[in-house]
């Protein structure tokens, strides 16, 4: 009776979060200033070895609701192998990206670049019109490797979170980099001397001290075994001045049906503070829990804020859990078990309630969908894609820019050892509520296929160009 049970509760805290939904919709203060602006995302991007002249890229997407071409890539600037200067046009596994406070310098990331002994931190100019695409201008190589989070902290400078050494394992490192100037180094306090350091995301507070969230030894992601990959089961908090603070344990459940089953250990891929919170805490999501844990640097113990696996019924499935938190502290978007995405309200940390789940293997919304599948010219919906790929279409970066109404959802996550959740290689956008309390698919946006364009006029697609999109930075033009 115990599945009884859990579905009996989950339609409880559904139907009860409903209810809150509505109390609380005029306690939010609405943001004005949201809206639907004209602008462009930068995508970058990875492309299959199997194409002519493979190069990862970067995508330029129209992002203005208004122009006919809304949607579209408009333009695609490739990376150009140099060997002289150890850059390597493909195979660096894309992975994140960032802009500078400026807007003038646009980074992106290679999260295998190392393994060919490539540079592996590619900076771009962003001209005057984003709309013609990023100019290049170098690549870095810097303290660490598996390339991973940039936060931009001035006009022209960044921090980015290196996930492991040049060994793939532990200890990682914390990079400062000048775009401007080209100049790198560790802001870490004896970084070699750290223990079980695989830092991915973290967040800077107000006082510059950042907490960080240890996620995986990317090694073991080459063993034959998934039992034999180690995930981490630390977060940590630094000081400005990079001294370790301290580290966050958190017990590894034992209990069966208590984690996923992959591996040993929880990993930590996303922590994120919340804007405005006068303790400082952030949120620490945990891949092998399915769990979100609230941290603070004064709390003596982590509080265990949501088990997110409640919108499957409580089963344990991979989640990179990947979040983005409104400026006002009060709402979070989340992918969650490479299929969902999440709206929570966040108003008492402590005790999220969900707004919306979004099911890309059963939404409504999605009935009359079709997709290409990756590498084939075969069409299906997202359902009986789902219902032949374990439930998964790779939902894992999520991108909210500050003011929109809009957020994109990148249905790919990696393709390397263990780790094989390509996915359907997609990305899309939703349309928030004026109240922060819903949204909805967004159909005019499909960067992904042709089947949506009656004109039948030939343009560059992500499945044409086989190619595996990752992660986006949105640039608003001006009016």
């Amino acid at each position: 009776m115990a599945w009884y049970n859990s579905i009996i509760l989950y339609i409880f805290i559904i139907i009860y979060s409903w209810f809150v939904k509505v109390d609380l919709i005029d306690a939010h203060q609405i943001d004005q200033s949201y809206g639907c602006y004209p602008s462009v995302l930068y995508v970058w991007s990875g492309q299959e070895t199997s194409v002519p002249n493979a190069a990862d890229f970067v995508a330029v997407i129209d992002f203005d609701e208004n122009s006919p071409h809304y949607g579209h890539i408009i333009k695609r600037i490739p990376l150009v192998s140099n060997t002289t200067d150890r850059i390597r046009q493909s195979g660096n596994e894309p992975h994140h990206s960032g802009i500078s406070v400026d807007r003038e310098f646009y980074l992106t990331g290679g999260l295998l670049s190392f393994l060919s002994n490539s540079k592996e931190i590619f900076v771009w100019r962003i001209p005057k019109d984003p709309r013609q695409g990023p100019q290049f201008l170098y690549a870095l190589d810097v303290s660490g490797a598996c390339t991973d989070e940039f936060l931009a902290i001035g006009n022209s400078t960044f921090l980015v979170t290196m996930m492991c050494n040049d060994n793939a394992v532990s200890p990682g490192d914390i990079v400062f980099i000048d775009a401007k100037t080209g100049f790198s180094k560790s802001i870490l306090q004896n970084a070699s001397s750290l223990i079980n350091f695989n830092p991915h995301g973290f967040s800077r507070l107000n006082n510059g001290s950042l907490f960080v969230a240890d996620y995986i030894v990317p090694l073991t992601l080459t063993e034959k075994n998934p039992s034999q990959i180690i995930f981490q089961n630390t977060t940590r908090h630094f000081f400005p001045d990079g001294t370790l603070q301290r580290i966050f344990q958190f017990e590894y459940p034992t209990a069966p049906g208590s984690t996923t089953g992959i591996g040993t250990g929880i990993g930590f891929m996303e922590l994120k503070s919340i804007p405005n919170d006068p303790y400082g805490r952030s949120y620490a999501c945990a891949t092998n829990l399915n769990a979100m844990y609230l941290i603070g640097p004064g709390m003596s113990e982590p509080i265990l804020a949501l088990d997110a696996s409640i919108v499957n019924g409580y089963q344990k499935r991979a989640s990179s859990g990947l979040t983005s938190i409104f400026p006002d502290g009060q709402r979070l978007l989340m992918t969650f078990q490479m299929r969902f995405v999440v709206l929570l309200n966040i108003i008492s940390p402590a005790h999220p309630l969900i707004l919306r789940v979004f099911d890309f293997c059963s939404d409504e919304e999605l009935d009359n969908i079709y997709i290409q599948v990756p590498d084939s010219n075969e069409t299906l919906t997202f359902g009986k894609y789902c219902a032949r790929n374990n439930n998964i279409t790779g939902a894992h970066v999520l991108v909210h820019p500050q003011g929109e109404k809009r957020f994109i959802v990148f249905n790919y996550f990696l393709q390397f050892g263990l780790a094989r959740f390509a996915g359907v290689r997609t990305v899309h956008a939703f349309k928030l509520n004026k109240q922060l309390t819903d949204f909805k698919y967004d159909h005019r946006f499909n960067p992904n296929f042709m089947s949506d364009d009656k004109s039948k006029q030939q343009r560059e697609t992500f499945h044409s160009l086989k190619a595996f999109p990752h992660h986006a930075q949105y640039i608003r033009l001006k009016e």
